[in-house]
C-alpha cells in the first residue's frame, strides 16, 4: 500500500448542489494533508465521504482508506482511526478527564490502559489543570482542546480533523499545529486537516486547494507560493482562483 488515503473520481450531490466534483486525491502514510478552502467547498463532505458517513454518488468512482473499501469497510477503519468533527462531542455533567477516558473506551482501548491513554493525552494538551472541571464549566479553548484529546486517545494511524482550531486563539492554534507534527513524526500518524485559516496551510507537508467541491491544486505550501509568486497562502488561494476563472 503506497497511500493511506485513495479518492478516485468521487462526486457527492445534495439535490441540485454538487458539494464534491469528480475528485481525485492521494494522501502519503505519515503525511499531514491540509484542505483548504472557503466554507461550503467541499472539505467537510470530502471527510465525510471518507469516513464513510455520506455514499458517493453511485458509480462515480472509488474510495480507499488505509487500504480498506469506503463505506464496505468502515467499521474495521474506525478500530484505528480518530476524528474530529466540527460540532465537539463533549458531555457537559462529565468533566474534561471522564470524557476522554468515556472515548478511549468507546474506540476499544484495553480497560488497563484506558488511564494511561488518558494521562498522556491530559498531559500533551496541557489539560491538567483543567482535567477535573466539568465540561460544561470550561472555556471554548479547553473544550476544544477536551475534543482533541478525545478524538486522539487511542493513538490512531490516521487522523481526520475537521477545521480543529475554529474559533481557537492564534497562539493555541499553533499548539495545536505543533501537536499534529510530533505525532505525524512519532507515531507515523497520517492526518487529514481541514481549515478555512488559509495560512495555518503553511504548516502541512502538503495542502489541497479546494472551491466549489473541486481541487485546484495539490503541492507543498513552498511550491504552492512560487507557481502563484506570492507570499502568503490567502494570496496564493485567490491568485489561484483567478487562474481557475480566466
Amino acid at each position: 500500500m503506497t497511500f493511506d488515503i485513495e479518492i478516485s473520481n468521487v462526486s457527492k450531490r445534495f439535490g441540485e448542489v454538487i458539494a464534491v466534483d469528480n475528485l481525485n486525491l492521494q494522501v502519503n502514510i505519515g503525511e499531514i494533508f491540509c484542505l483548504v478552502g472557503p466554507n461550503a467547498a467541499g472539505k467537510t463532505t470530502t471527510i465525510r465521504l471518507l469516513l464513510g458517513i455520506l455514499k458517493s454518488e453511485k458509480g462515480s468512482g472509488d474510495i480507499l482508506v488505509k487500504g480498506y473499501h469506503i463505506p464496505q469497510e468502515k467499521k474495521k477503519l474506525r478500530r484505528i482511526m480518530g476524528y474530529l468533527p466540527q460540532q465537539r462531542a463533549l458531555y457537559d455533567l462529565l468533566t474534561a478527564k471522564e470524557n476522554i477516558k468515556f472515548f478511549a473506551r468507546a474506540k476499544g482501548v484495553p480497560g488497563k490502559h484506558v488511564d494511561e491513554y488518558a494521562s498522556v493525552m491530559i498531559n500533551k494538551l496541557s489539560l491538567t489543570d483543567h482535567q477535573d472541571k466539568l465540561a460544561l464549566h470550561l472555556s471554548g479553548g479547553t473544550q476544544q482542546r477536551t475534543a482533541l484529546a478525545q478524538a486522539m486517545v487511542n493513538k490512531p494511524e490516521i487522523a481526520f480533523l475537521d477545521e480543529p482550531t475554529v474559533g481557537l486563539d492564534p497562539v493555541l492554534r499553533r499548539e495545536f499545529w505543533q501537536y499534529f507534527r510530533e505525532i505525524a513524526k512519532d507515531q507515523g500518524t497520517t492526518i487529514l486537516v481541514t481549515t478555512h485559516y488559509l495560512n495555518e496551510a503553511e504548516w502541512a507537508d502538503r495542502v489541497g486547494v479546494m472551491r466549489d467541491g473541486s481541487l485546484l491544486a495539490v503541492d507543498t505550501p513552498e511550491n504552492l507560493l512560487k507557481r502563484t509568486g506570492q507570499i502568503n497562502m490567502e494570496n496564493m488561494f485567490f491568485e489561484l482562483i483567478k487562474e481557475d476563472t480566466a
